[in-house]
Parts: structure tokens; sequence; C-alpha cells
């Protein structure tokens, strides 16, 4: 008798170290599993998570299965509301009674079952130029070169109550004067600490370079972390590099590129 109450005592012990387990390392993998959510960005981005992994949705058949389904749709980052989805040469909304909606400026949509944030942002120009200069001077350029985009937003990306500034400068695409070399440079400042997010340097040759600029900044998994979507502009194509990255151990990451 003493001998069944030992195994029942261990088994209620291993039941209780399983559960305990489960709830402080399983419980965020199970719960990712279940994560299912489809981000598109402008007419030419489509990207879906599932299964824990991300997918870059290229094809016509691909696109299709997501037609039709209701998204969350925005325009410049504000909300326009929940829509239908129809995709010819670019996306389309509808809504409850197959309407056509407008949709003008930048694009976004999504669907999920978590519970996904865009924030509103705006650009800023930008007065303290120290730490432009100080980027300038650790890529090898002049504190007085030209730039054809230049510009910060401030977005507190970790949810901590302090907002990051978040810095764009670039002389791709120049009209009135000709760098030696072409760059577009993009990095966050945190507690005074640079940390780079894009880097494009290159022979100065017309108009090359690709140009970015912010597109969305998004929580995609509910965590109260954001990520972002930066684009990147090329002269001689109408299609944009789209890249989703996040800021992990120290560093930013592309989590998904449509390149």
């Amino acid at each position: 008798m003493r001998k069944k109450s030992t195994y029942i005592i261990l088994l209620v012990i291993m039941i209780v170290f399983l559960l305990v387990m489960f709830l402080l390392f399983g419980r965020d993998n199970f719960i990712k599993n279940k994560y299912e959510t489809t981000l598109i960005v402008g007419d030419n981005t489509t990207w879906v998570y599932r299964n824990k992994r991300w997918t870059n949705i290229t094809s016509e058949s691909g696109i299709h299965e997501l037609e039709w389904k209701k998204y969350k749709v925005f325009q410049d980052n504000k909300s326009l509301g929940n829509y239908y989805l129809w995709h010819d040469d670019r996306w389309y909304a509808f809504d409850d009674d197959r309407n056509a909606i407008t949709v003008d400026g930048e694009f976004l949509a999504y669907s999920s079952n978590v519970d996904v944030k865009v924030l509103d942002f705006k650009s800023k120009q930008i007065t303290n130029e120290s730490y432009i200069y100080q980027v300038l001077n650790e890529n090898g350029f002049s504190e007085s070169s030209k730039f054809t985009s230049e510009y910060y937003t401030t977005v507190d990306i970790d949810s901590d109550g302090v907002e990051e500034d978040f810095y764009l400068i670039s002389n791709a695409f120049p009209l009135d004067f000709s760098p030696e070399k072409i760059f577009s440079i993009v990095f966050m400042v945190k507690d005074g600490e640079i940390y780079y997010i894009y880097r494009d340097i290159d022979s100065y040759r017309s108009f090359n370079g690709c140009k970015p600029y912010f597109r969305t900044f998004i929580d995609i998994d509910g965590d109260n972390n954001y990520e972002f979507v930066l684009s990147c502009g090329s002269y001689s194509t109408s299609e944009a590099t789209d890249m989703l990255y996040h800021f992990v151990d120290g560093e930013f990451k592309i989590i998904i590129s449509n390149q």
C-alpha cells in the first residue's frame, strides 16, 4: 500500500513539474505556433506568418487564396476600417455590400488572430545634427555632405515610456550636385547610443542607389515591442524593396523582405 502511494506522489510531482516547465518555457512557443497573420504592404508586398514562419507571397495562386477576406485597412498609418480585399494590378477594398472603397496614400492591411497595433508617426526636421555628424564621420563622409533626404521620427519601440529617435539620411538621386559616393543610412538613437539599421554606400553612377523611408511601425505579435517596415525605392524601378525589421539582442535584424 505504501509503495502504491509513493508512486502516486511521484506521479503528482512529475505532473506538477511538467506543468511548471510548460508555463515557464513552453507556453510562449505553444501560443506562437497558433499565430496566423497576413500583412499587406502597398500593392506589391504580401507576407504571411504561419507555423512560426514568415513567407513572402509572390505567386498569383498564393495571392488569390488571400482575396475576399476581411482585413483591417490603413491609409498613411491611419485606420480606415475593416474591408474585404481583392487583387488585380493592385489591392482593392470593398465593404460588406461589395461597394468599392477609395484608398489613397500609403496602403497597409492585415488580418491576424493576435493583437496587432499600428502606430501613426510623423517625419520631423532634424535640428540637432550631432548624431548626423557622428554617423557621417564613422562612414568616411564630410560633415558638409549634401542630402536629398534628411529627417527623423520618434517612436517608443520597446514600450518602456521613453521614445527612441530614428534618423534617415540619403544623397541618392541628386539633381543639383554630383557626389563621389551615394549613401543611404538609417539608424536609431537609444540612450545616447547609435544603432545602425540600414547602410547602402556605393560609388556615384548617375541615378544609382536606393532611397529609404519608414513605411510603418507595427507590433505584429502583441508583445508591445514594435517592428517596422523600411521601404527603399530605386530610380529605375516602380516597385520598392520592403523590409520588416525587429530589434533583438541589441541589433536590428530583417525578419523578411519582398526581395
